[in-house]
């Protein structure tokens, strides 16, 4: 992946110094082809990362869920409800849910990691009352921490987020904003030095992905720029 700085120094030095608007021009092209590589690399990490998160946490459920992991995420499908509230909001993200289900089936320390609202939090306390009494014993403490992440969303609605657990909400009726839009006003507004808008927009990314690391990256980098 090291090519594209490569190739900037080459092609760059060999332009006539009387094309300077050309050199400029290719210089920015090679900049952003380089760029794109690391974008693309930084994708397919967390990609892997997460396939590995699914995995582990599969085979932990496999062990001390009654059924599986594959019965875990039948009875959510089946218990948990998109509310029309989020629906009408348009409000998609992925809910962290961490808890304890000791070796003696004690679940405890329910928590929600970046919270949806909009009765959605509600519905996962909810599901998770209704788990009582379906965990295996277990020898070992190890076998006792979950950290689950739930996507909500919504039909039509383009998203690259992932959930161990994904809920599909009916449609609100009209199309709701894309990962895409949420990336393109970044860029926008980040080009125009409005930091604010900029982030606003980030913040809406990393609410239904926020493992992805790429938007945390992004994030701190324009933290550490100074705004207009």
């Amino acid at each position: 992946m090291e090519a594209p700085q490569q190739l900037i120094p080459t092609f760059y030095c060999n332009l006539a110094p009387k094309s300077d608007f050309m050199r400029t021009v290719l210089l920015v092209i090679l900049i952003c082809f380089a760029f794109g590589i690391k974008a693309q690399d930084q994708d397919a990490l967390h990609q892997q990362l997460t396939n590995q998160r699914f995995e582990t946490m599969r085979s932990l459920l496999d062990y001390r869920f009654k059924g599986g992991s594959g019965e875990f995420e039948r009875m959510f499908l089946k218990t948990a409800e998109y509310t029309d509230e989020a629906r009408k909001n348009c409000v998609v993200g992925t809910v962290i849910m961490t808890f304890t289900v000791s070796c003696d089936n004690v679940i405890s320390e329910l928590k929600f990691r970046n919270p949806m609202h909009y009765g959605l939090n509600e519905t996962l306390q909810q599901f998770m009352e209704a788990t009582e009494g379906m965990w295996n014993e277990c020898q070992d403490e190890k076998y006792t921490r979950f950290e689950i992440p739930v996507l909500f969303t919504l039909k039509n609605t383009e998203t690259n987020a992932r959930g161990f657990i994904t809920l599909v909400g009916d449609s609100p009726g009209f199309t709701c904003r894309s990962d895409s839009y949420y990336l393109e006003r970044f860029e926008k507004y980040k080009a125009k030095g409005k930091k604010k808008k900029a982030l606003e927009m980030l913040d809406q990314l990393m609410h239904r992905d926020p493992y992805n690391t790429r938007f945390h990256d992004l994030k701190r980098e324009l933290l550490n720029t100074k705004s207009e």
